[in-house]
């Protein structure tokens, strides 16, 4: 990298708070055609925070349908010990779902599309949004930010994790040398396949 390019991209950091940030993204396959790209983005904030940011964009077609669907996550750390979370899913320009969540400092409030204000009191430590930068060894629940909710994860073999969650999916991650190599998501009429790619 030039000098140039490095002192630039320092002052962006620093300007937004941002100490170090790093980078994981994927490839999504539906019938195995590419359709879309998911990047995960994890910083470490001024004031200790971790940050994970993902976004997922893909477009399908199917005959005479087409989908185009845009999902956003953010959780933020401190401590390792969640302090807030958000999702988003839109399709075809329309919120099909969101939830987000919040402490108070003794209990985690959640808001959703769907349900009614619920509280809980488990300190996510693992969610689909971070598990891409944790030891995923040692994670027995997950939280998924999508409904808000806590899930067993089995693990399959060394380099196999498993979780089904309440809205229907069958989520599988595939692990190489300690990182997510690939997933699998088996959804009730169709299953989506995601490759890393860097």
């Amino acid at each position: 990298m030039r000098a140039r390019e490095f002192w630039l991209a320092f002052l962006f950091s620093v300007s937004f708070g941002v100490l170090s940030a790093q980078t994981v993204s994927f490839k999504i396959m539906l019938w195995g055609d590419s359709i879309g790209r998911m990047d995960v983005v994890h910083t470490l904030d001024k004031d200790s925070s971790d940050v994970y940011r993902l976004e997922s964009k893909s477009k399908a077609k199917f005959l005479w349908i087409v989908r185009e669907g845009l999902s956003k996550f953010e959780a933020v750390y401190k401590n390792s010990r969640l302090i807030s979370s958000s999702h988003a899913e839109i399709e075809n320009g329309k919120t099909k779902r969101w939830a987000k969540v919040k402490y108070d400092g003794r209990q985690y409030q959640v808001e959703s599309n769907n349900q009614t204000t619920r509280y809980f009191s488990e300190a996510p430590i693992c969610s689909d949004a971070n598990i891409y930068f944790c030891d995923y060894k040692n994670v027995k629940r997950i939280f998924y930010l999508p409904d808000a909710s806590f899930y067993e994860i089995k693990h399959i073999d060394s380099k196999t994790l498993e979780f089904n969650s309440s809205d229907g999916h069958r989520n599988v991650y595939h692990l190489n040398n300690g990182k997510i190599e690939s997933m699998e998501f088996h959804l009730p009429l169709v299953s989506v396949y995601m490759n890393r790619i860097n």
